[in-house]
Parts: C-alpha cells; structure tokens; sequence
C-alpha cells in the first residue's frame, strides 16, 4: 500500500462522488432476469480510478461510491464488482503490485480473473454453460500474454503523450450533442404512441456521449496508450461482470438460460463499457498530468 498524501485522498474521493452522481443520475440498464436490478454506469468508470490513483485507493474509491447509494443486499454486494474492476486495471497497469512490492502488476490481476473463473466453474450453473465465460477467459489470456509489457506499453504511451496538442474537433461535438439531445426527447410524453422509440434512448446516451468525448479527446489519442487502455479497462470491466455474475447466481439462483440468453446483450455492454472507459480515461490521464495531479509512476 503507498504513502497516501493528501491529494491522494482527495481524488479519491472525488471518484467516489462521480460514482454517486452517474448512479443517481443516469439510467441503468436492465439486468436480465432480476426484477428492478441494473447495471449502473460507474461501471465504465471504475477501471479509470484503478489506473490513475492505483489499484488499492481506486478499489476504495469504486466500492465507496457503490455503498453511498446501497439499498439491498444485492446492491451491497455488486459495490464490490466495481471495486475490483478498479483493482484489476490499477494492477495491470504497474509494473509492481506496490512501491515495495517484488511481485509483478499483472500477476494479482491475473489471479483475481483467474479466481473469478474457478468460482464460476465450482458451481452447476457454470459446469453446465462452461463456455458462457469467453469474455473473461479471453481477458485472463490477455494477462497472461501480456504480461508485464502492458504495464511497460502504458508507460511509454504516457511519454508520448506529452508532445500530443488538444485539438477538439467540432463537426464530432455537434453530431454528438444533437445525439444527446435527440435521446432526451425520445421519452417524452408526446412521443408515447411511438412506444418503440423509448428503447432507442439509453443507447443514443451511450452513442452521443462516446461521440462527443470523441470530438474532445479523439484527434489526439493515439499509439501505446490507446491499446494498453483498452486492454486494462477490458480486463477491469470484465472482472467487474464475473463477480457480478456470480453474486447474482447465488443470490436468486438464476438457470443456466439466463445467461446464455442475454449473453449476446452482455458483449455489447462490455464492449461499450471499454470504448467509453478508454476515452473519458485517457482524457483525464492528459489533463491530470498536465495539471501535475498524477503520482509518479
């Protein structure tokens, strides 16, 4: 564990409160299968604490966040998933898993994913769909095969960062806000004989936000620290979804075609999730170093 400073505690805190605000703020999406449950959008957040503040505040930083606005069990338990997603992309993208640590970054994070596995496989609901986890499995073997490099990859892309200029592009800004606002009128009473229309609403957020922190941040990212991102947030975003998997297993001892049937929903979100997590991450990556915020690595 680091020495923690007083600006450490500070952004840490600062997470949390984001956390709090996407959570009370802006739709869920539906868990399938579990009435009045959803995926909350700090969930595309998480694995950013993890790489900028470490994994060990950034884990507190995603479970504080999810525990503010706890109200069920199961939402007390799933505050845990965001916590070790920011665990997971803190790990993977540090050399050492502490500043007096021998052991390597990547290899708490590997064993997290690979736990996660053996859980799903000791029960009969993952026996009987072995092949449901391909997402996390296919994360576990980008640690595997990447290693230390990863860590080693981000670094070097934060160098190059520093000679990269903000260059916002505003054709993506507009198209991205008439996107947002075009979301926000879907729902309206007006509109409610077009019932169809409201389901576009929460994808159009997702699709508009992604399009607009594009035009601010897009031109200029590029090279190591795009795919490195990328692979830490997957790698975070993914462990996040296994624990949630398995909590929400044992908790209302969901059947096999559960999973299998929302699973083609599962990879859209994850994926989602990544692309979202790498752009605001990368953005606030540049404008933390610029400001002299980050700790040195």
């Amino acid at each position: 564990m680091p020495t923690l400073t007083s600006k450490d505690v500070a952004l840490m805190a600062v997470f949390a409160a984001l956390s709090v605000i996407v959570i009370k703020v802006f739709p869920g999406v539906p868990i399938y299968g579990v009435p009045n449950a959803q995926i909350k959008l700090d969930v595309a957040l998480a694995p950013i604490y993890g790489i900028i503040i470490g994994p060990y505040l950034g884990f507190l930083s995603g479970l504080f966040g999810g525990l503010v606005l706890a109200n069920r069990i199961d939402t007390v338990l799933t505050s845990f998933c965001t916590g070790i997603s920011a665990f997971v992309a803190g790990m993977l993208t540090r050399k050492r898993g502490g500043s007096t640590s021998l052991v390597p970054g990547w290899v708490p994070a590997a064993a997290v994913i690979g736990l996660l596995l053996l859980g799903w496989y000791s029960t009969p609901v993952g026996r009987e769909i072995p092949y449901y986890p391909i997402l996390h499995i296919a994360g576990f073997l980008i640690i595997i095969v990447g290693r230390g490099r990863i860590a080693k990859l981000f670094q070097e892309g934060l160098e190059e960062a520093k000679q990269i200029r903000w260059i916002p592009s505003a054709p993506f800004l507009l198209l991205g806000i008439i996107v947002v606002i075009l979301a926000y009128i879907l729902p309206k009473p007006y509109l409610s004989q077009f019932q169809f229309l409201s389901f576009l609403s929460i994808p159009l957020y997702f699709v508009g936000g992604v399009i607009i922190l594009y035009g601010l941040l897009g031109p200029q990212i590029k090279g190591k620290l795009v795919y490195t991102m990328i692979l830490a947030t997957y790698c975070g975003i993914i462990a996040d979804h296994m624990l949630g998997n398995l909590i929400y297993l044992n908790l209302y001892g969901l059947p096999p075609q559960i999973f299998m049937e929302y699973l083609p929903a599962s990879v859209v979100e994850r994926f989602t999730f990544t692309a979202i997590a790498t752009i605001i991450g990368i953005g606030l990556l540049l404008t933390l170093r610029r400001a002299g915020m980050l700790r040195k690595r």
